[in-house]
């Protein structure tokens, strides 16, 4: 071979060697780089994945947080919305779980009275030696109703307890009267408390036979006791509390009510004192509210202004004794306005009592000539006693 062929073709391998290195080391600068590259992408992609577990951790509790705040929002507009889309009476049908009806128990029948009288008493717990029993005076007044009330023992009992009273206490008492007699139990609505009340943080103004007992009361005769389904079929309720008591002989009233198309009978009136039940007066500050709010036309001027005579009272009728015609309780504006009293939580914070509010809803809703008074109709009556 030819010196000049042998130098070509060294020279030719010299290029092709160069050539080899040469890609040999961009395929390494590539493989470096890529593999970089590919870490730092890498790293990006797991701090990104973190930031977006993150984000949607926050956007989900935003979202729970403002889905709580519309549905709260909703709640409360729905309520005002049914309130004015109301056409006819909203008392709820509560069905009692237990009662005892003296009829059943006899195997007679005989149809419900026009009117029913009303008792409400506390059974007693703990040790039945040791604890007030209220059945024995309760057969007591119902045999002083017995002889002097002159409807011919034709108006049939209800007695709505707390607790359940023993059969010795119950048997008494059905059998000093020929009246219908029935015991319901009204544990399962009597203790409730309004939505949003806590009656563990709270502490009452004022307070009677327990911290909340009195309360529950008051607000039995205001809303509870007319929600109930037992008391539906009847036209008239006449209240009276254990240690109430008719004196003399007294005429059927209910055919007194009748003949007069009376609404309410009243007993004596009262007045509550600011001083004794801190916050009584606010009530005043609600009923213009719902006055302003629904554009109410005030039946009675004159007993609606009583309610602001005095800055340190409010007045009411007495109402251990009174008597209902329950057509009037049902009315869609009386029943609205009960509502929102119970809404205002105002019988709990600041012991409105059933009596002054039914004295403002009679003032709002029903006319003077609607209203007969006991004393002016010379009926004797006594509390306590």
């Amino acid at each position: 071979m030819q010196t000049s062929e042998v130098s070509r073709l060294w020279n030719k391998n010299q290029i092709i060697e160069t050539i080899t290195r040469g890609l040999n080391q961009i395929k390494t600068n590539v493989f470096w780089k890529s593999r970089k590259t590919i870490q730092g992408l890498g790293t990006q992609m797991f701090l990104l994945s973190i930031l977006s577990i993150a984000l949607l951790i926050l956007l989900f509790f935003y979202s729970f947080d403002i889905s709580s705040k519309t549905s709260a929002f909703i709640d409360f507009h729905k309520q005002d919305v049914i309130k004015i889309n109301l056409e006819s009476s909203s008392i709820p049908n509560v069905v009692e779980a237990y009662i005892f009806s003296k009829f059943e128990y006899l195997n007679q029948t005989r149809k419900p009275s026009e009117g029913f009288i009303a008792f409400l008493v506390a059974s007693f717990t703990g040790d039945a030696r040791l604890a007030y029993n209220p059945y024995p005076r309760l057969r007591e007044k119902i045999s002083q109703i017995e002889e002097r009330l002159g409807d011919n023992s034709s108006t049939d009992l209800i007695i709505f307890h707390t607790g359940y009273p023993f059969r010795g206490d119950l048997l008494p008492i059905i059998q000093v009267t020929r009246r219908q007699v029935e015991f319901v139990n009204v544990d399962h609505i009597f203790y409730k408390f309004p939505p949003g009340f806590d009656p563990h943080i709270r502490d009452p103004t004022w307070s009677q036979r327990g911290k909340w007992n009195y309360h529950h009361m008051c607000n039995f005769w205001f809303k509870q006791v007319f929600e109930l389904k037992i008391i539906q079929r009847y036209r008239y309720m006449m209240r009276l509390d254990d240690d109430s008591q008719l004196l003399g002989k007294w005429p059927n009233v209910f055919e007194i009510m009748a003949k007069h198309k009376a609404l309410y009978m009243a007993n004596q009136r009262e007045v509550d004192f600011e001083y004794i039940l801190p916050g009584i007066t606010l009530v005043r500050n609600l009923t213009i509210v719902y006055i302003n709010k629904n554009k109410i036309t005030v039946r009675n001027p004159a007993m609606f202004a009583n309610i602001f005579d005095r800055t340190m009272e409010i007045p009411n009728y007495w109402n251990n004794f009174e008597i209902i015609d329950l057509s009037f309780m049902r009315r869609k504006e009386v029943v609205d306005f009960i509502q929102f009293v119970d809404e205002s939580r105002g019988v709990f914070l600041y012991r409105w009592g059933d009596a002054p509010l039914r004295y403002i809803t009679l003032a709002l809703f029903v006319n003077s000539t609607q209203i007969l008074h006991r004393k002016q109709l010379g009926l004797d009556y006594c509390h306590p006693c």
